[in-house]
């Protein structure tokens, strides 16, 4: 682990992780409950790749995220109060309850929003870097992706003139080993990092369950998006199904033991290291897990969204 990450980051960073993982816990309880209207694509045990890449971005920067987006909205610092109201379709959610789960986004934060097109992101990334090339900005296009969008026309498009213009966007594949319920090794031939390569474009591998390389690999690739677009292939592993109604049975209990749980890897960090006791931690968990129960619990009840809105 680099010096160069204090104890105050390392704390937020497991703050914000534990936030994630409690959100999407309680997100899908509602959910069993048959309370959230269409489907949820949970985050749990992806939590280090939003985590440490979005406290290190600048606030400017624009970030895309896919279905499986709300943990990337709460590292960008989206309200989570707001986030449960949406996805619940209620007029104080982040788009007016009319979004959804999968199209979260705030324009104010730079979070320019999920979506559910396998790839639809792509070009409007490449769309958002050329603008600010084209007017002179400092900021950077940060463009999350799962590994089953690798395999989309509009990813090869959009690298190819990514690195052509040589556009300030860093694509990060989130390759979860699975794109709904087949295995990547079975839909994508050779290694997702080579085709950055091929492109002609700074590429990076690295394991997304340790937070310290994906903070040290961001810290990289964001110093050569100077030079042009960047791809950062993250090997993680999804905890739960695709979405609610995966049953899950195309894989076993046992590769749950080849990734580790981000969380408790750092966990044991900082209790190795004794920035805080055991207790401590399970203080700050439950003072999380209490705020977030009541910020869904005052979200459910709000008033819903409306059915009719004028724009313009």
């Amino acid at each position: 682990m680099s010096k160069k990450w204090t104890p105050e980051m390392i704390l937020s960073w497991y703050e914000t992780m534990v936030r994630i993982r409690q959100f999407e816990n309680i997100l899908d309880d509602y959910n069993s409950q048959g309370k959230v209207y269409g489907t949820t694509h949970l985050y749990n045990g992806e939590e280090a790749i939003a985590t440490a890449i979005l406290s290190l971005a600048d606030p400017a920067d624009l970030v895309l995220s896919t279905h499986r987006n709300h943990g990337h909205a709460i590292a960008k610092g989206l309200s989570t109060k707001a986030m449960y109201a949406e996805i619940f379709g209620r007029q104080s959610g982040t788009n007016q309850g009319r979004a959804g789960s999968m199209q979260i986004s705030d324009f104010s934060k730079g979070f320019i929003g999920g979506n559910g097109i396998v790839g639809g992101n792509f070009p409007i990334a490449l769309g958002l870097a050329k603008a600010l090339q084209m007017d002179q900005k400092d900021q950077v296009v940060l463009c999350f992706s799962g590994d089953g969008a690798t395999n989309e026309g509009t990813f090869h498009e959009s690298l190819n003139l990514a690195s052509v213009w040589k556009l300030p966007v860093l694509f990060i594949i989130e390759n979860n080993q699975y794109a709904m319920s087949s295995y990547t090794d079975h839909m994508t031939a050779g290694d997702i990092v080579t085709r950055g390569h091929n492109y002609g474009m700074k590429s990076l591998k690295v394991n997304g369950q340790d937070i310290f390389a994906v903070a040290e690999a961001f810290a990289q690739a964001r110093q050569a998006l100077k030079e042009g677009p960047v791809l950062m292939e993250v090997t993680t592993y999804r905890f739960r199904g695709h979405s609610r109604s995966d049953k899950e049975d195309y894989r076993t209990k046992d590769e749950y033991l080849n990734y580790q749980d981000p969380i408790v890897a750092l966990r044991g960090f900082i209790l190795s290291e004794g920035y805080r006791t055991q207790d401590e931690l399970a203080f700050m968990e439950e003072a999380i897990y209490q705020t977030l129960m009541k910020e869904a619990g005052e979200a459910f009840v709000s008033p819903a969204a409306e059915q009719e809105v004028e724009y313009g």
